[in-house]
Formats: structure tokens, C-alpha cells, sequence
């Protein structure tokens, strides 16, 4: 009974530190710095001590191959340098818990997924959660609002974010789905523009400005019949959002 537990355990240790000869045979070279870049603005967070690559270099050798493609833009960019070469670089998609679905796509676009605890190496340093305050009731807020002045029930609206800079630069990819999948009024289902090409409206998004308590934006509604509609939006949060809102 021992013996078995014995090899019992080693089994497990072994499956836990199983490396991928994929992904180690990228990363073969002497790694002597990684660069995280923020794929939404100008954030970058360089690994320089060698302890620290030596554990971000073992989780990414550890990932498993993915066998869904979950679509999102990716987060972060992981580029692996040996001196001045680049010898491997990655796309990662932030807080996917799901090991079936990849958040680690490399530049053959072979898909895996590696544990989230590699988040704990950088996100801290670049995803700014003070920055998202009141970002998505403004998101809810306005869309509803939206929905509303349009009469729309029991359809489906396609939201495009190509102009969304400044309010999304903190946010995930999975946040960003999270918040305007999870919008529910009238029956209408909202969904990301890029995730459908069947919809029956159309809504684009920009916003001009934003504080955390203030926004100024224009929404601009396609119709299936191509007739459009731009609603000015002036706003003010105060325990929740309130809207001025006029036709251009």
C-alpha cells in the first residue's frame, strides 16, 4: 500500500511539471530578458533578474495545447530575447479559467493554455484597476439607455469598439466581453461586432471624454435597413449614472 502511494505521488509530481517540447524547444536559447507589452496603450514591463525569468520561462514551457479558440483579442504580448534577439514571442489573453480554451496563441498560431498564476508575474504593474472606475455602469448605463430610444425588443445589437481607447486600455479582453454580453433589456441580446455577422443593429461606440464621473460620447445606430441615427451623450456619476442626450 505504501509503494503505491509512493508511486502514486510521483505520478502526480511528474503530470504537474510535464514540460511541452513544443513550446521548450522556442525557448531553447539562453533567455536574458522578457518584454510584456499591454497590447491596449503604451504599457511595457521588461524582466530583467534572472530568478524571475527562470519562473516565467517554467510556466510557459508547462502549457498545455488548447483545443478552443476563444476568439478574444489578445491582452499582452510575451517577447523572449537572447541578447538582441527576439527568439520567441506570444499573445495572451488575460483571466481565462477554462483549460480547454487557449490564452497563449504563438507566432504559428498554435494554440495552448497556461495557468493563470503566470498573471501574477506583471498584470499588477500593467492593468491599472483604479483607472476602470465606474467603466462598466457607464458601459450598461448608456447602451440601455440606448435600447430604450430606440424601441428595440427581442433583437440582437452588434457593438463595435474600433474608437474605444481611453475607457478600455484597463480593461481585458474577458472583462470587456463580460460586460457587454451580460447586458439584458427588452429582450435584446448585445454582442462584440467582431463575434457575428447576423445582427439588427448596429451600435458604434466613442467616447470623446472621460473622468470616472463624467463622460461626454457619441453613439451612432445602424439599423438593418442601413438607416443610421448619431445620439450625443453628456453624463454625470452619481451613486449611478445620469444622462443628457441629444440627436445630432
Amino acid at each position: 500500500m505504501r509503494r503505491f502511494l509512493i508511486l502514486l505521488s510521483l505520478f502526480f509530481l511528474t503530470s504537474c511539471g510535464r514540460v511541452n517540447p513544443d513550446i521548450k524547444g522556442e525557448l531553447s536559447e539562453n533567455i536574458e530578458r522578457i518584454v510584456i507589452t499591454n497590447t491596449r496603450y503604451a504599457g511595457r514591463y521588461t524582466i530583467i533578474d534572472k530568478k524571475a525569468i527562470l519562473r516565467f520561462k517554467n510556466k510557459i514551457i508547462r502549457a498545455n495545447k488548447a483545443s478552443i479558440n476563444s476568439n478574444l483579442d489578445p491582452d499582452f504580448v510575451f517577447d523572449f530575447y537572447s541578447g538582441n534577439k527576439r527568439v520567441a514571442s506570444f499573445k495572451y489573453i488575460a483571466k481565462i479559467n477554462d483549460k480547454e480554451v487557449a490564452n497563449l496563441i504563438d507566432e504559428k498560431g498554435n494554440l495552448y493554455n497556461v495557468s493563470t498564476t503566470i498573471e501574477d508575474e506583471f498584470i499588477k504593474r500593467l492593468l491599472k484597476v483604479s483607472k476602470n472606475e465606474n467603466v462598466p455602469e457607464y458601459y450598461v448605463s448608456a447602451i440601455n439607455l440606448i435600447i430604450e430610444k430606440i424601441g428595440a425588443k427581442d433583437s440582437v445589437i452588434a457593438v463595435d469598439l474600433k474608437k474605444e481607447v481611453m475607457t478600455l486600455r484597463y480593461l481585458t479582453s474577458v472583462d470587456i466581453k463580460e460586460i457587454f454580453e451580460g447586458i439584458n433589456k427588452n429582450g435584446v441580446k448585445v454582442v462584440l461586432k467582431d463575434s457575428t455577422k447576423n445582427y439588427d443593429y448596429l451600435m458604434i461606440l466613442d467616447t470623446k471624454k472621460y473622468s470616472g464621473n463624467r463622460v461626454e460620447a457619441e453613439i451612432t445606430v445602424v439599423d438593418n435597413k442601413g438607416t443610421k441615427v448619431l445620439y450625443k451623450l453628456e453624463g454625470n456619476y452619481k451613486d449611478k449614472w445620469e444622462f443628457f442626450i441629444s440627436f445630432k
